[in-house]
């Protein structure tokens, strides 16, 4: 019973935080629309992001946890102390790094927006607005840090609501803040901070309440923060090409016009979730076993295993690559048309959202390929790939800026960011795919591959048909009430999602209710251990 219960409260407040997020987003689009507080907001909103994916979940959770969890099996005491010794180191230099992120904000948005160098308006408002939200750094990072402890410790359900707090805090703070007479962008930058401290209090509680007393040392010794600082070298190296790759393409943005910065984050975020959810199919069903395979020296076990994930995966990105290309425009418009968003920012956005996903089959392929690499212990193939996807990426956004200065596609070279990430997703996964065969990382069964990708052809393209008829059939109108539009987004999305869940099954491209009980299944294993931790680490 209290694994059954473990497992509802943590998928339960998985999903109260991602209808958060998604209340969130539409409530910023609202309250700031698309033009300069938007685009400053992002921009402040960012620049703790980044340096969170280093601090918090990203490099540092990945070297703690493997070392919290072998202490813990020695005793709790051991565990307590190892823990107490990183965070009398750990707490220090976030806050260091806080302080000096906010006296040094101009340097810090002149890195990330540098087109808005001669824009004094905009680039005084992102520096205000950054120092409003960057100390929200050390206060999620407390919070994950207690997090990993929870999780270490068997208490998964703790960290798994923290991030519903934060989006709570930005729909309180839009809504009643602004009544006070303050701006709606200074409401929504003050509003990470505060649930910041909503977080690392509710944390430092659940600590509390688990009985693990955490002590602060004076230049804290021991054997294992050495090692902790050498694991965090290779894990950083992987977290900071995709946060570069962010940088990038906010730089790019900053260079092109009013409103551009916003498009793209609108756009991210919706995109980003089929990759999320994909993603976590991927970690937590489809490759469980990958690395005990190699190592056991069951090639052909391996073989089939990646080949089912790597078709599965990839049937769902093509499905979500469709019905997110197709649906764009009628999706933005019912959704963030209202309030400061007006018809032509919902527009840009839809378009922007349409050239990142084409680039889905590619972000899921390196979501299956990168842990082959990592089961054969090879991590340094997925990174230069990554880097030299990067490097293509960048050069692309240069080319969509020096056409937008020089007076050409000044209503769309935005799209061509977009578009440039999804290049280099596909640069990336080509030369994974390409290292993978030519090292000999793991075998692939090319017949079955094809066949799978002849079935989601036809499934995807059946899904595009009926997409495709609904749309000329009974046309969206954008004259239409909001009831009328989100009936007809919601009657049509049915359709089309009902047409592709059957294709598969069908098909035999992927056994949805096995993919369920094995979901459940590991789950309810990973509870019983509790030696793993909860992954939360999506930007807020």
């Amino acid at each position: 019973m209290a694994i059954l219960k473990n497992s509802v409260i943590v998928a339960f407040w998985t999903a109260a935080s991602r209808g958060l997020g998604f209340a969130r987003d539409l409530l910023i689009a609202n309250k700031l629309g698309a033009g300069t507080a938007a685009d400053a907001f992002f921009i402040a909103l960012m620049l703790p992001n980044l340096l969170r994916r280093l601090f918090g979940e990203g490099a540092f959770n990945v070297a703690f946890v493997p070392l919290l969890a072998r202490h813990k099996a020695k005793s709790r005491e051991d565990a307590i102390e190892f823990a107490s010794a990183t965070l009398s180191w750990l707490l220090p230099v976030v806050t260091l790094v806080t302080l000096l992120g906010i006296v040094f904000m101009p340097v810090l948005v002149s890195v990330l927006a540098s087109g808005w160098v001669g824009q004094p308006e905009k680039f005084d408002l992102a520096v205000e607005l950054g120092r409003i939200t960057f100390p929200y750094l050390g206060l999620i990072t407390l919070a994950a840090f207690l997090g990993a402890m929870c999780n270490t410790f068997g208490q998964f359900a703790a960290y798994a609501m923290v991030p519903a707090l934060l989006n709570l805090s930005i729909l309180v703070c839009l809504f009643a803040l602004p009544e006070g007479g303050m701006r709606p962008v200074e409401a929504a930058a003050w509003a990470i901070p505060l649930g910041g401290v909503g977080q690392a209090i509710y944390m430092l509680w659940a600590v509390k309440k688990l009985g693990l007393k955490l002590r602060l040392m004076w230049l804290p010794k021991h054997k294992d923060l050495k090692p902790l600082l050498v694991r965090m070298g290779p894990a950083a190296i992987g977290v900071g090409v995709l946060q570069l790759s962010l940088i990038i393409d906010n730089t790019a943005a900053s260079f092109m016009g009013e409103g551009t910065i916003a498009f793209l984050q609108y756009a991210n975020r919706f995109y980003q979730l089929p990759l999320a959810l994909i993603g976590i199919a991927v970690a937590t069903v489809l490759l469980p076993h990958l690395s005990v395979l190699l190592g056991a020296g069951d090639n052909k076990g391996a073989t089939q295993a990646f080949t089912n994930a790597l078709g599965g995966c990839l049937a769902l990105a093509l499905g979500s690559c469709v019905g997110l290309f197709l649906l764009a425009p009628e999706m933005m418009m019912t959704l963030l048309q209202h309030g400061e968003m007006s018809a032509f920012a919902a527009q840009a956005t839809a378009w922007t959202m349409m050239g990142y996903v084409i680039g889905l089959p590619a972000y899921i392929l390196t979501k299956v390929t990168a842990p082959a690499f990592f089961a054969a212990e090879d991590p340094v193939s997925p990174v230069k790939a990554g880097a030299l996807a990067l490097l293509v990426n960048g050069v692309i956004n240069a080319i969509f800026v020096i056409v937008w200065q020089q007076g050409y596609l000044q209503q769309t070279a935005f799209i061509g960011i977009a578009v440039a990430t999804a290049i280099g997703g596909y640069t990336n996964a080509a030369l994974q795919w390409y290292w993978l065969n030519q090292k000999g990382v793991l075998s692939i069964d090319r017949p079955a591959l094809r066949r799978d990708v002849g079935k989601m052809l036809i499934v995807s393209g059946a899904m595009a048909c009926v997409l495709l008829g609904i749309k000329f059939g009974v046309p969206y109108s954008n004259d239409w009430g909001l009831i009328a539009k989100l009936a007809w987004l919601v009657v049509t999305m049915g359709f089309a999602g009902s047409v592709f869940v059957v294709g598969i099954e069908l098909t035999g491209l992927l056994n949805l209710r096995q993919v369920v009980r094995d979901m459940r299944n590991r789950r309810k294993m990973k509870v019983g251990k509790g030696a793993k931790a909860v992954d939360m680490s999506g930007d807020f």
